[in-house]
């Protein structure tokens, strides 16, 4: 799978950059990992690209800088790869943004039993339509956002991976459309075993995970991507004590290199000031 993913990388680039640099043409095929220029990647933000193409199926995408990144990230690092005890895991996938994490799992484990969860309601739409296109089965699909209870919640959107639930007190939220969600508490769905949960939820993973985490027993495999916000009090100590405390061994990577000379961090104003991808496994 691992060729075949990284070839799906190329081409995926090749189709974009023959959209942005149609004179260059004899330069357009890159390798999966190779170097991007500054006017490449300057380009590639600013190009919003409504589909793509994956191993021969139409996949609809929020814009193309966000889809390679998710590509390059899920297919060829395989960050969410893992071993299950049967053929049908139960997979909850929280933030699950246009579906490329669950065509990952589904083309890991094709009976996979997935429940995934995306709140805005456009980008849940490209989920739909994703899924639909690659005829995947035994995937129910929740308009709806993680959180410590049932509720509706105003959601901060920004078109692509960013959206978040939007909370008063988080200056990053600040003039960025909203929308009302229906929220769901994570703790209701972890009353039974969880071979695999991903948690990408744009912030408020430490207070969901505060509140399930007499239920994290049930989980087999947790990925969190920690994201801390400049504007509140950094809480990775708090989430590291909860997966210690419900028995996992942790396994930590930069998710994205937000802050490049963080004693200079004034000069960057980062959105998040530290984002990293956790990875929580038994000993």
């Amino acid at each position: 799978m691992f060729k075949r993913a990284r070839q799906a990388y190329s081409y995926s680039k090749f189709l974009i950059k023959k959209r942005l640099f149609p004179e260059r043409i004899s330069d357009m095929i890159l390798v999966s990992k190779g170097l991007i220029d500054t006017q490449w990647l300057y380009k590639l933000k600013t190009a919003n690209y409504t589909e793509s193409e994956l191993w021969g199926k139409p996949v609809r995408i929020t814009d193309s800088f966000w889809y390679l990144h998710s590509l390059n990230e899920i297919f060829v690092e395989e960050v969410y790869k893992f071993r299950a005890e049967n053929d049908t895991p139960y997979i909850l996938d929280c933030g699950s943004n246009i579906g490329l994490s669950v065509i990952y799992f589904k083309t890991l484990y094709p009976k996979a039993r997935i429940v995934a969860f995306e709140p805005d309601n456009q980008i849940h739409g490209l989920l739909q339509s994703n899924v639909s296109s690659f005829a995947l089965n035994d995937v129910v699909l929740e308009n709806k956002a993680i959180w410590t209870k049932n509720a509706v919640l105003e959601f901060a959107s920004n078109g692509a991976l960013g959206g978040r639930i939007n909370e008063n007190d988080d200056i990053s939220n600040v003039n960025r459309p909203t929308i009302k969600v229906t929220a769901v508490r994570l703790a209701d769905y972890l009353t039974k075993q969880v071979d695999f949960l991903k948690i990408d939820i744009e912030g408020p993973e430490v207070d969901v995970l505060k509140d399930c985490a007499d239920l994290l027993g049930n989980v087999k495999n947790l990925f969190v991507e920690y994201h801390s916000s400049p504007s509140k009090e950094q809480e990775l100590d708090v989430l590291l004590t909860i997966l210690k405390k419900a028995q996992f061994k942790v396994y930590i990577k930069e998710a994205w290199n937000n802050l490049p000379h963080p004693f200079l961090r004034r000069d960057y104003d980062p959105f998040y000031d530290l984002q990293l991808n956790i990875f929580a496994y038994r000993p």
